[in-house]
């Protein structure tokens, strides 16, 4: 059923210290007090990105970027540095697909040995396992089967925080906003 115009009335022009306590109260009698996180290392693989959503502010052109993508001894550099800092994950940033746009891309890959963005991803997922320990977590966008199939050894959390995969924490559906 709709919610009462009157109610939403009354929402937009409470004031704020008067929310916060029902909104907390609202939040600890459906999911408690308990926070999760697990402490990550963000890791800009690369800026670059096939892409141009209006929305996006991480993307950059190559004349903004010294290199297309970070050399593993950058991304070595930044996942132990996370890793001494208390860290779980690594969390790689890129765009989708940057090779299909620019061609300093598609350079860069060749010339490092990688036929594609994906192929470079999953070994610098592979490299911060196997030298740091770090959980790799890859946010790479639309991936097909495949992809995700190369990525599955070295990336645990399948684009999934890893505090979702704790078997003691259940997941829960927000509640409905309701009048009292």
């Amino acid at each position: 059923s709709p919610i009462d115009e009157s109610f939403i009335n009354d929402l937009l022009h409470a004031p704020l210290e008067d929310l916060m306590p029902c909104a907390r109260d609202k939040r600890d009698a459906a999911h408690g007090t308990r926070i999760t996180f697990s402490p990550k290392v963000f890791i800009p693989l690369t800026m670059l990105c096939r892409d141009s959503c209006g929305y996006c502010t991480f993307a950059q052109p190559p004349a903004r970027l010294e290199s297309p993508f970070l050399s593993p001894e950058q991304v070595l550099k930044i996942a132990k540095q996370g890793a001494r800092n208390g860290c779980h994950e690594a969390l790689f940033t890129l765009g989708e697909a940057p090779e299909e746009k620019y061609q300093v891309a598609r350079d860069w890959l060749t010339e490092h040995g990688y036929a594609s963005t994906i192929e470079y991803l999953v070994a610098m997922c592979k490299l911060v396992l196997e030298e740091t320990g770090l959980l790799p977590h890859a946010n790479a966008g639309a991936l097909s089967k495949e992809e995700l199939a190369s990525l599955r050894p070295f990336s645990p959390s399948q684009g999934m925080m890893v505090e979702t995969l704790r078997h003691d924490l259940a997941w829960q559906p927000l509640p409905r906003l309701k009048r009292q």
